[in-house]
């Protein structure tokens, strides 16, 4: 009986994971991330790049996300992320976030690729020195990420309010802290 269940849900998993459409085990999660967010701040979700989207809201909306489905714990959720791979709760959020930010932007889902990501990445992890930051660093080039922030706050203009964080970390004497509110003085403000 067990192996009948475990080959179903299996099965599930991997015809639910079509590279167009949201996988059947997030879609309900995605429906009510679109039903309980505000317009401003979908049109904020939006119209920011993928990395500089998912990276921005990783500790608000994000959090909220992992917090809010038990993916710390258990959960229906979590069960259908663990049956394709993904362990770890930040990685269930990321997956989340960009499936999202396709879907608003009716982009490809591509599951399976989003799945590869992160298990390579712990793959990666698991070896010694600094492969692991060799090997983000490959995967996300730090001038893409710069040059698709700069495109995202060309949108601003000086003065206005800006729900969420501008950019998520910024040196400052050595240290990282986090900016989670902020008025947008200037596009050249670090």
């Amino acid at each position: 009986m067990r192996k009948i269940v475990l080959i179903l849900c299996l099965s599930f998993s991997f015809i639910s994971c079509s590279q167009k459409n949201i996988p059947y085990g997030l879609r309900s999660t995605i429906n009510e991330i679109d039903r309980n967010l505000n317009d401003t701040v979908k049109y904020d979700f939006k119209i920011a790049p993928e990395g500089v989207a998912t990276s921005k809201h990783h500790f608000g909306l994000g959090l909220n996300i992992r917090n809010e489905k038990n993916l710390w714990r258990s959960s229906l959720l979590k069960t259908f992320f663990q049956l394709n791979g993904i362990q770890h709760p930040d990685d269930m959020s990321g997956i989340i976030l960009t499936t999202y930010h396709r879907e608003l932007n009716n982009k490809p889902i591509n599951f399976r690729e989003q799945k590869r990501y992160y298990k390579e990445y712990w793959k990666i992890a698991q070896l010694p020195g600094d492969t692991i930051e060799k090997w983000y660093a490959a995967k996300n080039p730090e001038a893409i990420y710069q040059k698709e922030n700069e495109a995202y706050l060309s949108n601003f203009t000086i003065g206005r309010k800006v729900l969420g964080s501008v950019n998520a970390w910024k040196e400052r004497e050595r240290e990282w802290m986090v900016r989670f509110l902020c008025k947008f003085y200037s596009r050249n403000y670090r």
